[in-house]
C-alpha cells in the first residue's frame, strides 16, 4: 500500500527517533517543534516484468516501435547506466538489454555494442558486469569485446556536436554520434538522469563534464547539454524506476516509522548497532552492497523527453516531500550507498557532496545563512584502489585551501591530466581523478549558502579540514549552531530512509 510522506512535529511524548549515520544508525531525541520529514511509501510496482518490457519496445512514447527502427546494415550501440545504481538480483537492466539485443536480432543487426555510461565514474569489473548485464549478454559479448566502458580520454577523440544555448561544448563518444540507433538503458534515480539526462554525465567528454559540474558552471547546464545530445543524437531511451529500497531487507527499519517496528525490526537495529562496533565493513556490505531483488515501478521507452515525462512523474510520487518553508537547522544523513562509493565505504569528500551538493539552489529546505547538522562519521577511509586521487586531495589540497578559486586554479589541471590516475581510471577499476574536485565544487557552493555546517560524530579533523566543524552529538551540535543560528530556531529532520526531494512551497511560483 502506497502512503504519502508527512511532517511529524516532536512533543514532549514524542520517543527517541532513528537518526540515519551510513550504518546501522542510532536513536536521539530531536528538540520540541523539530519537523520531522518522513518519506513517501511508494508501493506501486509491475506484475510481468518482461511483459512490461515487450510492451514499452513495441509501443513507444513518441516514436516508431524499436523493430521498425532496426534492419540489416544498421548500427547499434545500447548505453547502459554504470554503478551509479547498485547492481541488484536480476537486474532489470540485464532483462532490457537482453530484450533489446533479441530485436536487434530479429531485425539482422550484426553491429552491435554495449556501452556502459562510465563518465567520472568506475569501471566495471567483470562479476559487476555480470551482475548489471546478465551472464548471457557478458558470454555473447564479452569474448568480441563488443562490450564497452566508456573513457573520458578515449583515443578515438569525441565527436563535437556543438553548444548548447547557453554556449556550453557538447562532445560525445564516437561510437554514439556514428550509431544509427542509440538505446539508453536507463535506471533512473533523479529527475535529471531521466530521457538523455544520464548521457550528459556518462557519455561526454572532460570539456562538457567541465562545463556541468567545474569551477565556471552555471546552473542548468546539464538539462542544456542533456537536451543537445537528445536533438542531435537518433536516440531511443528506456527509462526503468525501481523501488526506493536500497538497503537489504533484513535492514528495513531504516525505512520504516518508528512506531510501526516489529520485534524484528528492533532486533536487527540492536545486532546492527553492535556489529558496527566490531565488523564494520562486514555490515556495510551486507547492508548496502547485497544485491537484493528491487521491484519496478515503471518502464517507459521512446522519445526522449516524452520518456522523461513518463518518469518524472513517479520519481515525483516516489520521492518529493512537501515542507512549508525553508528551516532554520536542516538535519541529515548520508547513505551507506552513494553514486561514487560503489563497493566501498562513504569518505568524507563523498559524504559531504552526497549530503550538501544542491543546497543553494532555489526551493532549498535550508535558508541562506541557515545550518545544517549531519551525521557521519567521516572517517578518512578512502581506497587505495578506487580513490586514490580523492584520498591524495583530501591529504594535499585540504590542507592548504578550501578555496574552490584556488582549488581551479592551481590545483584542477593535476587531477584532470595526471597520467597516473588517468591509467588506473582506465586500466582499472578507480574513478576519474577530477572527481574529488567536481565534488568540492559542489561542496563549495553549499558551504557559501549555509552559515555554519556540523557534523556529528564525525572525526574532527575531516570536517575541520573541509572548513566545516564536528560535534559529538546532537545536543552539542544543536548548541553550536545557536550562537549563529539564536536560542528558538525552526528545525526540521529528513528521517533516514528512501530517497527524499524536499519541495519548499514558500516562495514557489
Amino acid at each position: 500500500m502506497s502512503r504519502p510522506g508527512f511532517i511529524l512535529e516532536v512533543e514532549k511524548r514524542t520517543p527517541p527517533l532513528l537518526i540515519g549515520d551510513g550504518g546501522a544508525g542510532r536513536l536521539a531525541s530531536l528538540p520540541l517543534g523539530t519537523q520531522v520529514v518522513y518519506p513517501n511509501e511508494h508501493d506501486v510496482s509491475i506484475l510481468d516484468v518482461d511483459q512490461a518490457i515487450g510492451d514499452a519496445l513495441s509501443s513507444p512514447h513518441g516514436s516508431a516501435p524499436l523493430a521498425d527502427r532496426l534492419g540489416p546494415g544498421r548500427r547499434l550501440t545500447v548505453v547502459v547506466t554504470g554503478l551509479e545504481v547498485a547492481p541488484m538480483a536480476q537486474d532489470i537492466r540485464g532483462r532490457l538489454v537482453e530484450q533489446v539485443l533479441e530485436v536487434a536480432a530479429s531485425r539482422r543487426v550484426n553491429d552491435v555494442r554495449v556501452l556502459i555510461a562510465v563518465g567520472a565514474g568506475r569501471r566495471l569489473t567483470r562479476a559487476e558486469l555480470v551482475a548489471v548485464l546478465g551472464q548471457r549478454v557478458v558470454d555473447a559479448l564479452g569474448p568480441d569485446g563488443l562490450i564497452l566502458q566508456y573513457d573520458l580520454a578515449d583515443p578515438a577523440g569525441a565527436v563535437d556536436l556543438g553548444l548548447t544555448p547557453a554556449g556550453e561544448p557538447v562532445l560525445v563518444d564516437r561510437r554514439l554520434a556514428e550509431s544509427d540507433l542509440v538505446v539508453t538503458v536507463n535506471v533512473a534515480r533523479k529527475s535529471g538522469d531521466t530521457g538523455a539526462g544520464f548521457l550528459a554525465g556518462g557519455v561526454v567528454a572532460l570539456a562538457t563534464l567541465d562545463a556541468c559540474h567545474g569551477f565556471g558552471a552555471v546552473d542548468g547546464a546539464a538539462e542544456r547539454v542533456a537536451a543537445v545530445l537528445a536533438e542531435k543524437l537518433p536516440l531511443f531511451a528506456i527509462d526503468v524506476v525501481t523501488d526506493q529500497a536500497d538497503v537489504a531487507p533484513a535492514f528495513d527499519y531504516l525505512g520504516r516509522r518508528e512506531w510501526e517496528w516489529s520485534v524484528r525490526q528492533r532486533l536487527a537495529l540492536s545486532l546492527a548497532r553492535q556489529a558496527q562496533g566490531v565488523a564494520r565493513e562486514r555490515l556495510h556490505r551486507a547492508m548496502w552492497e547485497a544485491g537484493q531483488p528491487r521491484r519496478t515501478a515503471v518502464i517507459a521507452a521512446g522519445a526522449p523527453a516524452r520518456v522523461a515525462e513518463v518518469t518524472r512523474r513517479v520519481l515525483a510520487d516516489q520521492q518529493v516531500v512537501q515542507l512549508p518553508a525553508p528551516v532554520d537547522v536542516l538535519i541529515t544523513g548520508v547513505p551507506g550507498r552513494t553514486r561514487y562509493n560503489a563497493g566501498t565505504s562513504v569518505d568524507p569528500l563523498t559524504a559531504a557532496w552526497s549530503a550538501l551538493q544542491g543546497l543553494e539552489r532555489p526551493g532549498s529546505p535550508v535558508r541562506p545563512g541557515g545550518a545544517v547538522i549531519v551525521c557521519h562519521p567521516l572517517r578518512q577511509d578512502f581506497s587505495s584502489t578506487e580513490h586514490q586521487a580523492s584520498g591524495d586531495f583530501f591529504a594535499q589540497v585540504l590542507t592548504r585551501t578550501t578555496d574552490p578559486a584556488v582549488v581551479n586554479a592551481e590545483h584542477e589541471r593535476r587531477y584532470a591530466e595526471d597520467e597516473w590516475y588517468g591509467h588506473v581510471h582506465r586500466d582499472q577499476h578507480a574513478y576519474a581523478g577530477i572527481l574529488p574536485v567536481y565534488q568540492w565544487y559542489a561542496i563549495s557552493r553549499a558551504r557559501a549558502h549555509c552559515g555554519d555546517i556540523v557534523w556529528v560524530g564525525a572525526d574532527r579533523d575531516s570536517a575541520v579540514r573541509m572548513g566545516m566543524r564536528a560535534a559529538t552529538t546532537l545536543a552539542d551540535a544543536l548548541e553550536i549552531v545557536s550562537n549563529r543560528i539564536g536560542p528558538d530556531p525552526q528545525v526540521a529532520y529528513l528521517h533516514a530512509g528512501a530517497t527524499m526531494v524536499p519541495d519548499v512551497v514558500e516562495g514557489r511560483g
